[in-house]
């Protein structure tokens, strides 16, 4: 019963199905796969990126549409816990004027072109967002009609 009650206030975290690409890697493996790039950037801290993980990115059936979409990468903000981040973690948070978190951008190196989000609103709204913007950047046609620069 302890065990229980415990567990009810700290449920287990679900692990990740997504497989993350690593920085470094990703612009190569986005040309060859034709997708563009998701870029999530997140905190451990940070409640909404944690539900995010666990809604989207821990789910099979999910992380098989992020990986359909984009190459998914990993951006985990350390400034809080470590007082610094590593350089390309603080270069891509200036290019995409992260002040945020969860941020997520769509870009895609063939076109140059990149949309961005900020918060979490549930997985499909999540998952909707993502497809529609990939195709966004690739297209140069935000889903609603206007040209994405």
């Amino acid at each position: 019963v302890g065990f229980g009650v415990w567990e009810s206030y700290n449920p287990p975290k679900k692990s990740e199905k997504v497989k993350w690409v690593e920085f470094a890697r990703a612009e190569a493996v986005a040309r060859e796969s034709g997708r563009p790039i998701l870029y999530d950037f997140s905190a451990e801290w940070c409640a909404p990126c944690e539900a995010m993980k666990a809604g989207v990115f821990s789910d099979p059936k999910h992380a098989r549409a992020v990986e359909a979409a984009v190459v998914p990468v990993r951006v985990v903000d350390r400034q809080r816990e470590e007082g610094h981040n590593l350089a390309y973690v603080d270069s891509l948070q200036r290019a995409y004027a992260v002040d945020g978190f969860p941020t997520l951008v769509v870009y895609s190196p063939k076109t140059g072109r990149s949309q961005m989000s900020t918060g979490y609103g549930g997985p499909e709204q999540t998952l909707r967002w993502i497809a529609q913007n990939a195709y966004a950047v690739q297209s140069g046609v935000a889903p609603d009609g206007t040209p994405v620069r």
